[in-house]
């Protein structure tokens, strides 16, 4: 399966570098966001895609609907994809220490770190066992991306999980099997 790793488009605390809470807040892309995900739209155009895949988030999902204006495809929410949970705004440290299963970082009411990495998981054994042979875009966070790049690689879920950080609409591809 070819898997096209879509980051939503910029919001304006993406712009602000604040931490986006995944509760009680579903921040909308900006104008800037729109941009990106218009000028990935035309980039991706010509490529085969058979299924996008979107976060519940509204700035996901408007990444997406934009994506597929040249694809003309259902897209399919999937809360599966959402980023890893957290109660309210988290400072960039304290964000990136949520990735090391060693740091064993704690924010009340915050998804744990092995029960993230097993939802992605099961989320991309989902899509292997359904779409084997398809292309697939996921249209998601960027914190979903370092179970991705650990799931792909096959990595023990352990030490500092992040690999370096997605820009706002940039995506990787991978080859699953």
């Amino acid at each position: 399966m070819k898997l096209y790793f879509i980051r939503h488009g910029q919001t304006n605390s993406n712009a602000q570098a604040v931490n986006q809470p995944t509760l009680g807040n579903d921040e909308p892309l900006n104008e800037a966001g729109v941009q990106q995900a218009n000028e990935l739209a035309e980039h991706l155009k010509n490529e085969k895609i058979d299924v996008i895949i979107s976060s519940p988030f509204n700035r996901a999902v408007q990444t997406a609907e934009i994506v597929n204006k040249y694809h003309n495809l259902a897209i399919d929410i999937d809360d599966a994809w959402q980023e890893i949970q957290t109660n309210g705004y988290v400072d960039i440290s304290t964000w990136n220490n949520l990735f090391n299963f060693d740091e064993k970082a704690s924010v009340e009411n915050t998804e744990p770190l092995a029960v993230f990495f097993k939802r992605i998981y099961g989320a991309l054994d989902k899509l292997a066992a359904k779409y084997g042979d398809k292309t697939i875009a996921v249209v998601s966070h960027g914190g979903v991306q370092h179970a991705l790049y650990a799931y792909a690689n096959k990595l023990p879920l352990a030490g500092d999980m992040r690999i370096s950080p997605m820009k706002n609409c940039e995506y990787r591809i991978y080859e699953l099997d």
